[in-house]
């Protein structure tokens, strides 16, 4: 009596054994982790200079190295995605088996220095792309383009007092120095006004030539 209940109970454990066993060796194919490496899709330069890329599946959050973009994410379900977000770029979503992610820009922001003193922020700087003006910097010397100029786009920082100095944009945020001089850029074109719309002199009306009465017939004597 005493032995078939201890063989009863031994037999009750043995689903619940199989279900814990099934379940982590399900986990452990089932789980990954996640090699990669967050790019700039114009530049392919590692995402970090406007701060570091932030991978996230559910509540856990990872971050992605500075220098290098690269990131290691443990215990994912290999049948899911992540969300990569950075600073100045559009958020995408990836599968936990892609290695190499590239985030599209959104923004550019431009810091301007004095040359020689990073501490000397160049505040009220115009920044122009061909004859568009972009806006002028803060009093921080920053200022943030939306939407993004475009790769390799070619820019021009002008400041009084300043030597005009052209640029060009690599990724979401550069800090560039400009010199004292007086070579100034050139001013923009003024528009030209539209043309006034001509109105024509109302008619004037002609009065109707008056028609004579005509002669009465004269009787015969």
């Amino acid at each position: 009596m005493i032995r078939s209940l201890a063989g009863y109970r031994v037999a009750s454990l043995v689903p619940i054994l199989l279900l814990a066993l099934a379940t982590l060796v399900g986990g452990w194919l089932n789980g990954v982790e996640m090699h990669g490496r967050v790019v700039d899709d114009t530049t392919s330069d590692p995402v970090g200079t406007a701060g570091p890329a932030r991978i996230s599946h559910g509540g856990r959050t990872m971050t992605a190295d500075p220098s290098t973009g690269e990131f290691v994410f443990p215990d994912l379900p290999r049948e899911s995605k992540v969300g990569v977000d950075a600073n100045g770029y559009l958020r995408t979503g990836v599968p936990t088996t892609q290695e190499e992610i590239r985030l599209s820009p959104l923004s550019f922001t431009i810091y301007v220095n004095a040359a020689g003193d990073p501490t000397k922020h160049i505040a009220k700087a115009d920044i122009r792309q061909g004859t568009t003006d972009l806006g002028m910097t803060n009093d921080g010397g920053n200022l943030v383009i939306s939407p993004y100029p475009g790769k390799d786009a070619k820019l021009l920082i002008c400041a009084e007092g300043y030597d005009q100095k052209e640029i060009m944009v690599r990724g979401v945020l550069a800090v560039f120095e400009v010199t004292p001089g007086t070579n100034a850029c050139p001013p923009l074109p003024t528009p030209t006004p539209p043309p006034s719309p001509s109105v024509s002199p109302p008619a004037s009306r002609t009065a109707s030539p008056s028609v004579s009465p005509s002669p009465s017939p004269t009787a015969s004597p």
